[in-house]
């Protein structure tokens, strides 16, 4: 296994850097790659002094007096593009995303306004959660701006079925929704950039936030495979965590049925009716912190609202405001 802040070639003109993360999953994996004397920088870790120091360190050491020409980000989470603007502004690059992914970025990394907190309370409140726990979210603030440094305000704009020739191959943009708006994944013959789509041994999360409440990202999501399984089975595939993998098509499979079993689960659940807060017990097993009852808050809560859409689930709301759901 790459150990934190190594990089090595993982295929022909690609190299593969592991970044460092604050949490229990404890790493992004990022992608270096060569295009003649020049790099292309495929997202770059989340705002850390530590993260930027072994971004000086390998780019000096391992790519002396290559010119990054362009940084590009799978989509917008601040792991994924937390340094972007640091690296862009460093060599004058480009950043290139979709622009779905950039506006929720660009939006989110400088939304500092009461409006924001209000509704992220509204929305938790409705979900179960009680007044003191809710008091330390507001604490917390907007989470998302101090984990990135705001993204440049200018955009070169990925959009699905694009072509960008990198180092000899031609990567196709595939853009793809549920984990988040408008992922950006490259696909090349031998090779497929997948970001957070497609991971080898857990499920990317797929949740719903409070600037949404009713979407359906479920439903995008298992929507979302079809040009995947068009690539040939036998592609490596480069996943945002984990190792590099081959398999593409039966971790599709995997990941499918995971969440057919997870929706059984929720509905089972529902046969009374239930806040999500009073699901997370039922959903998950260990014990979790205040950042992981977010996350799993907003991927139950896409479970629920992909039962809705299939007619399965029905919600009621009590006099406090309060939702519960229950099968239909």
């Amino acid at each position: 296994m790459l150990r934190t802040g190594d990089v090595c070639p993982i295929a022909p003109g690609v190299h593969w850097l592991r970044m460092p993360l604050p949490y229990r999953l404890n790493h992004v994996n990022l992608w270096i790659l060569e295009d003649g004397d020049a790099l292309t920088l495929v997202d770059t870790g989340m705002n850390m002094p530590e993260s930027r120091e072994i971004w000086e360190r390998v780019l000096a050491e391992r790519f002396p007096g290559r010119r990054v020409t362009r940084v590009i980000g799978t989509h917008y989470h601040s792991d994924h593009i937390g340094l972007a603007a640091w690296l862009c502004e460093r060599f004058q690059a480009p950043l290139a995303m979709s622009r779905a992914e950039w506006l929720t970025a660009r939006c989110l990394g400088i939304d500092h306004t009461p409006e924001l907190l209000a509704v992220q309370r509204g929305f938790y409140r409705r979900l179960g959660y009680p007044e003191a726990w809710l008091d330390r979210l507001d604490a917390v603030g907007n989470a998302y701006a101090g984990k990135v440094v705001a993204v440049p305000p200018t955009l070169r704009r990925l959009k699905d079925g694009d072509t960008l020739s990198i180092g000899g191959r031609s990567w196709r943009v595939i853009l793809a929704g549920g984990h988040s708006p408008a992922m950006a994944c490259l696909a090349a013959d031998d090779a497929v950039i997948v970001g957070d789509h497609i991971l080898p041994s857990i499920t990317p999360n797929v949740s719903i936030y409070p600037a949404e409440p009713e979407s359906d990202p479920l439903g995008d999501y298992l929507s979302s495979f079809a040009p995947f399984r068009e690539l040939n089975p036998e592609v490596l595939v480069l996943a945002s965590h984990g190792r590099p993998f081959r398999g593409l098509h039966p971790r599709i499979d995997e990941i499918e049925a995971h969440h057919e079993e997870r929706l059984a689960r929720v509905a089972e659940v529902c046969r009374a009716p239930t806040t999500v807060v009073e699901m997370l017990d039922a959903l998950f097993t260990q014990g979790l912190t205040d950042h992981e009852r977010v996350i799993a808050s907003g991927e139950a809560l896409a479970h629920v609202r992909h039962l809705q859409a299939r007619n399965e689930i029905s919600e009621r709301r009590s006099d406090d405001g309060v939702l519960r759901f229950v099968a239909a």
